[in-house]
């Protein structure tokens, strides 16, 4: 009578879609731990995710508030104020064999820093 008990637990077993071997159990928990780590590896990259995007996010916004506050043409006037810029040219015209006049060029150009203050 317990074999007859046994052998109508196996039939349910098999009907409810488990293998016939008895090891139905440890197969779903299997596929239960790993569909868990699947769903937390997911989950950790969507909130890396976001966490990148935001931080994306507010470097930018702080980047460009810098960006608004930033006097360009206030800090190049300074800049400039402390340059001397030398500028030598020699243009010299030279005579072709057809009798036009060509153009000969020389120039240097240096940035010196400032003259020091004694």
């Amino acid at each position: 009578m317990a074999d007859d008990a046994k052998r109508e637990e196996k039939r349910e077993d098999r009907q409810a879609g488990e293998p016939a071997d008895g090891d139905g159990h440890s197969e779903r928990a299997d596929r239960g731990l790993s569909d868990r780590v699947r769903r937390a590896m997911a989950a950790g990259l969507g909130v890396a995710s976001r966490s990148k995007d935001d931080l994306v996010r507010a470097a930018t916004s702080e980047i460009g508030s810098w960006l608004d506050r930033l006097d360009v043409q206030g800090e190049l006037a300074k800049v400039l104020s402390k340059m001397v810029v030398e500028v030598k040219a020699e243009i010299r015209f030279r005579p072709k064999e057809d009798g036009t006049l060509a153009p000969e060029i020389t120039s240097d150009v240096s940035v010196k820093p400032p003259a020091q203050k004694p």
